[in-house]
């Protein structure tokens, strides 16, 4: 018989819950999951969409743009699962992000670490500033078929909740972008449920 002894960690009940996971555990290699020759749907749990609404709305509230990536993996049957939310904390203008290659490559260390892949990047332009723009066109990401980029306007005011309601595009290679219309929204992107509360 095996005896585990646990040392309880002092916690106060009203402390803000934590942002860091409470251990590390090793790679299961979904970085090695190849893109697929078509993305299909992109499962996005409603607390990834939620944090990305919270610092999209703090810096809004700073008069500034926002950047943020969501990183996860691809399924054997060519979906793709989204598991976190990376935003770089750097200094942005009210019409302006600019990142440099050492900034890009921490960011795709951190994915390499969560053992993720680059899924969507999204931004927020200021009000009245519109969609894509050719700046944003000609500077993806990632350049793999299927990739995603989503502009956020105003800022993000009130609250980024509806993806319906961003522009939402997808690289069709070649520096080609198109346009999802709010129907293919809804189906290509499943937004999920964290916690479910069920009356019984």
């Amino acid at each position: 018989m095996v005896f585990r002894f646990f040392r309880r960690r002092e916690r106060h009940a009203d402390a803000p819950y934590p942002q860091e996971r409470p251990y590390g555990s090793p790679p299961a290699g979904r970085r090695r999951q190849p893109v697929p020759d078509r993305v299909g749907r992109i499962y996005v749990p409603l607390a990834v969409l939620q944090a990305t609404d919270s610092v999209m709305r703090r810096f809004g509230r700073e008069r500034r743009e926002c950047y943020v990536w969501w990183g996860g993996y691809f399924t054997p049957q060519g979906d793709a699962q989204v598991l976190t939310a990376l935003h770089p904390e750097v200094a942005t203008d009210y019409g302006r992000i600019h990142l440099q290659a050492p900034q890009l490559a921490r960011l795709h260390n951190r994915l390499r670490e969560l053992d993720q892949v680059l899924l969507v990047e999204l931004h927020t332009h200021p009000p009245g500033a519109g969609g894509q723009n050719d700046v944003d066109a000609a500077h993806p990401a990632a350049t793999y078929a299927g990739f995603m980029s989503v502009v956020v306007p105003d800022f993000a005011q009130t609250q980024f909740y509806d993806l319906r309601e961003a522009y939402v595009y997808e690289y069709l290679l070649g520096g080609h972008w198109r346009d999802l219309d709010s129907q293919e929204i809804a189906e290509r992107f499943v937004i999920e449920e964290t916690s479910v509360q069920v009356q019984l």
